[in-house]
């Protein structure tokens, strides 16, 4: 049989195109990354060009440069065991400006613009939950800093990232890629420069009186950009010296310093932080002194960070640089600081991203049941968004399902039951589950728009059914007009006059559905949707479809939920099945700390697996 020509076929290259010019450089392609714009590689290429350009890609996917940013169907061909062809180096360059300056805009939207705010004013739609509050990069008063003029390195951001700030709301990011915190990272000092150069335009327009034709200038533009520079430039950086390991000379000097130097005038004798109570700092917020027994170091604990704090102080705050003191002194007293915590009570303090495995058993243990104690229990760190001390309730998960029914029995310290609510002052025990599957998780803080989370919520207060009259006795009511005429009396004792009494045509809410109202029933669960902080919404009844119930003992809160592990839809939350992974957190109220809404424990998000 004789070889029969055939015409190459053609394929019509559209992203994909784009996505490997600006991984590599494509000789295919004949154009640098940094040239790529979107739309420009929409071109025929024959299948021989087809095949040479894949082979570049798995090269690219090799490397493992920039996975995080491939589209999913390349990003699933990673570290499945694919090889190059020997001698092939691929040529890897980085996004555009342009590029990078969107992903990180975009990274900081999803992650930070809640709190932070969308021009980084410390002003987000989160912000009034939080104590201490959320910085202003604008203003450039950065707490963590290792350079002399107050100015954040690229370091000291990375690390406030990677570790947060324990001691606030500031919640480590250290899941994110080493890319995606560099973006974050340069988007932070983006607004850092721009809140510079806005104040001194301010300042060239109030003093100066200058107009805007004036200020767009070229002498005028020139100046501005050397002021920005010089603010936002970190120097000098100090030289931190090796500051080995400590003993007990070393610990007995610092300790004198720690006197000398009037350190035990603000966090006390002890460094329990019991000296000067009423503090403020720069913005006129309260603020208190770090109990060092606590190990609760915003800055980091380990001796490094001590050093730069001792040598620097906290710009902002009551925390004053020691100008002072030699280099040896300063390595002195951070091996005293040191000495009153100890590495496991430090490390308690850091929030840790947990790997939980929901077990597959054959039934569901019943709550309160022994059957709970074969289950491994996951310790979850959480942070009081509204700072307080001794705030640790030692949360305890244990989850199981059972290929049809998932269970997840949350267990957590607390000093009193607060099961009623229907007192002005009165608050309710709760805890929440949040719940997402998906690439690219939202704000862990009531996630947003475009990726709404399932939240399954349990209340000390709807479970106990209290009705208002129970606690006020000596109420008086209205004639209910569906179910009584006249009445002798407006006084609750009167027959028919209770709400238990009561048709539901009576009492709207409790007529619609309405989950707040109790009902009677004895599950304290209910199922909510959220997309963003002050979006949480109920489900509507139908989709009601979580039950919980929780049990208080020995100073401790047992509450198991369940919920199918299918659903019919999106409008009833999640789907789960066998082999799935998602993303779990966690929230804690506790009534006697008058916690509600914003004002409670959270966690970070943590990982969901099902066997």
């Amino acid at each position: 049989m004789g070889l029969i020509p055939i015409q190459p076929r053609s394929f019509r290259i559209l992203d994909f195109g784009t996505e490997c010019a600006l991984l590599c450089r494509c000789p295919e392609i004949h154009k640098p990354a940094s040239s790529v714009e979107p739309g420009m590689y929409e071109r025929t290429l024959t299948s021989r060009r087809v095949c040479r350009l894949t082979v570049m890609l798995i090269g690219v996917l090799a490397v493992g440069v920039f996975n995080r940013f491939l589209p999913p169907p390349l990003k699933s061909l990673h570290g499945e065991g694919i090889t190059v062809p020997d001698g092939y180096k691929p040529v890897i360059a980085k996004p555009t400006p342009q590029t990078a300056k969107r992903m990180g805009r975009e990274l900081y939207t999803r992650h930070c613009a809640a709190c932070h705010g969308e021009r980084g004013d410390g002003k987000g739609i989160a912000a009034r939950f939080l104590f201490p509050k959320p910085r202003d990069f604008r203003a450039g008063k950065f707490r963590l800093v290792s350079a002399m003029n107050g100015v954040p390195t690229t370091e000291d951001l990375h690390a406030v990232l990677i570790r947060g700030m324990p001691g606030s709301a500031m919640l480590p990011w250290k899941h994110l890629g080493t890319n995606e915190r560099g973006l974050l990272v340069a988007e932070v000092l983006q607004l850092f420069r721009d809140g510079m150069r806005e104040q001194y335009i301010n300042v060239l327009k109030q003093e100066e009186e200058l107009t805007d034709d004036e200020i767009e200038e070229v002498d005028v533009q020139q100046e501005i950009r050397e002021f920005v520079q010089r603010r936002t430039t970190p120097r000098p950086e100090i030289h931190v010296p090796e500051i080995g390991r400590p003993d007990a000379h070393a610990i007995a000097r610092g300790k004198e310093i720690y006197f000398k130097q009037s350190c035990h005038s603000c966090h006390g004798n002890d460094g329990k932080g019991d000296g000067t109570k009423e503090q403020f700092d720069d913005d006129g917020f309260p603020t208190r002194p770090r109990d060092y027994t606590r190990g609760i170091f915003k800055g980091g604990d380990d001796p490094v960070s001590l050093y730069y704090r001792i040598a620097y102080g906290m710009p902002g705050t009551p925390m004053p640089a020691s100008t002072t003191l030699s280099a040896q002194e300063n390595k002195d007293l951070v091996h005293f600081i040191r000495s009153l915590s100890d590495d496991e009570t430090r490390e308690a303090a850091i929030l840790r991203r947990e790997r939980i495995v929901a077990k597959r058993v054959e039934q569901i243990p019943d709550a309160g049941s022994d059957g709970w104690s074969a289950i491994p229990a996951v310790g979850i760190q959480t942070v009081p968004l509204w700072w307080r001390d001794d705030a640790d309730p030692d949360l305890q998960t244990q989850i199981v399902h059972d290929g049809q029914t998932i269970a997840i029995r949350l267990s957590w310290r607390d000093e009193f039951a607060d099961i009623h609510a229907t007192r002005t002052e009165s608050f309710e025990d709760a805890v929440a589950i949040e719940l997402y599957r998906g690439d690219a998780e939202p704000f862990v803080g009531m996630g947003d728009p475009k990726s709404p989370i399932d939240v399954w919520l349990w209340d000390a207060d709807r479970q106990s059914q209290q009705f208002v009259e129970n606690t006020y006795p000596n109420t008086v009511v209205d004639i209910y007009p569906f179910s009584e005429t006249l009445v002798a009396s407006a006084e609750l004792d009167r027959d028919g006059g209770r709400t238990a009494d009561q048709p539901d045509i009576s009492l709207p809410a409790r007529a619609s559905g309405n989950p707040i109202v109790p009902t009677g029933k004895k599950s304290g669960g209910s199922s909510l949707t959220v997309g963003g902080p002050g979006s949480v919404t109920f489900r509507i009844p139908q989709s009601q479809l979580v039950t919980a119930h929780g049990q208080y003992s020995d100073s401790r809160w047992e509450v198991v939920m369940t919920r199918s592990l299918s659903v019919e839809s999106d409008s009833d939350g999640i789907s789960l099945e066998a082999g799935a992974r998602a993303s779990i957190a966690f929230a804690i109220w506790d009534g006697s700390q008058r916690d509600r809404d914003g004002k409670k424990l959270v966690t970070i998000w943590n990982d969901l697996e099902l066997e």
